[in-house]
């Protein structure tokens, strides 16, 4: 009876432990995208020790900037305003005068150009306590990699049918020190168009295929998100409706779209749920990115904005 039992309860552990690998299996190869080789190419330039840190007011900082703005020349961009993809804003650090805080901002111009989508991302990141250069992969070399790929697809294809609103594509500075890139550019532009609303990208792709968190708090960008929970469904997207940056359901965080909210206008962030305790350190590295869950994300943002699953008329109003 004894042996019998044993065998029994072998058989039910191994059925149990293939069927978790089975699922560990799955959910690593989630998403069927056709190649990663661009977003994967943008990761390992932001997160190389040439750009490492990514902090305000040091030359990596100015690095990525730099990288970004020749990324937006090679794709063939328009500049958003001035002469440049630089786009001042006006902060300075104390002690560190002369390094300019620039936001990288290009334009893919619509027919119209009365409305807009801001797609956004920040590009900067911090040290480690002990003042080492932390590699920012998920926070957030990901968000920046997945706008530049889907600006990319995007301008592929005005070239070929030209989109009626404007797509702003924004890398964001000074995001870390306090949403300082973000405001400094809506103190510029917040009345430059009659209706906008903006797409934020912050903490995605990180490995074992963690949920984005679409739950929603802003009464005024809930059809915004329903559009994208919807695309998402029919995408075999994962997510949940846990509130971004939060743990335990206590606010932890938050990221550029709020200075959006500030202003009136629907926004959105799309982050990784259950991350709080690995941005921030050294876990934060290129060996815990799915590059796959990154293409897939810019292959669905390209859809949502191509296809206008978010219709501009149900925006009453900006400000």
């Amino acid at each position: 009876m004894k042996k019998i039992v044993i065998k029994v309860l072998l058989s039910v552990l191994i059925f149990i432990l293939s069927n978790i690998g089975a699922e560990a299996l799955i959910n690593k190869e989630q998403y069927e995208v056709e190649s990663t080789e661009n977003v994967q190419k943008i990761m390992e330039t932001l997160c190389s020790d040439e750009y490492r840190g990514r902090v305000v007011a040091t030359d990596e900082n100015i690095k990525a900037a730099e990288y970004i703005k020749d990324y937006f020349t090679e794709i063939e961009l328009d500049i958003f305003d001035g002469k440049s993809f630089y786009n001042e804003t006006g902060l300075r650090y104390r002690g560190k005068e002369n390094f300019a805080i620039n936001n990288v901002v290009g334009v893919i111009k619509g027919t119209e150009g009365e409305n807009a989508v801001f797609l956004t991302a920040h590009f900067d990141h911090i040290v480690g306590d002990n003042g080492q250069k932390l590699m920012g992969a998920i926070d957030n070399a990901s968000g920046i990699s997945v706008i530049l790929e889907t600006a990319r697809k995007l301008n592929v294809e005005a070239k070929k049918k030209v989109f009626k609103d404007d797509i702003v594509i924004v890398a964001y500075n000074a995001e870390e020190t306090g949403l300082n890139g973000s405001n400094e550019f809506m103190k510029k532009y917040n009345k430059k168009y009659n209706k906008c609303y903006n797409i934020n990208i912050d903490c995605v792709g990180a490995k074992n295929c963690m949920e984005l968190a679409m739950g929603n708090n802003d009464v005024k960008s809930e059809k915004l998100y329903s559009a994208m929970r919807e695309l998402f469904n029919e995408e075999g997207v994962a997510y949940n409706d846990n509130i971004y940056a939060t743990k335990n359901g206590v606010l932890r965080g938050t990221s550029d779209h709020q200075i959006f909210r500030m202003y009136g206008y629907p926004s959105l962030v799309l982050g990784d749920d259950n991350i709080i305790d690995i941005v921030h350190t050294n876990n934060d590295n290129l060996d815990n990115i799915d590059y796959s869950d990154l293409e897939k994300l810019s292959e669905v943002l390209f859809k949502f904005i191509s296809e206008n699953f978010y219709d501009m008329n149900e925006i009453k109003t900006g400000n």
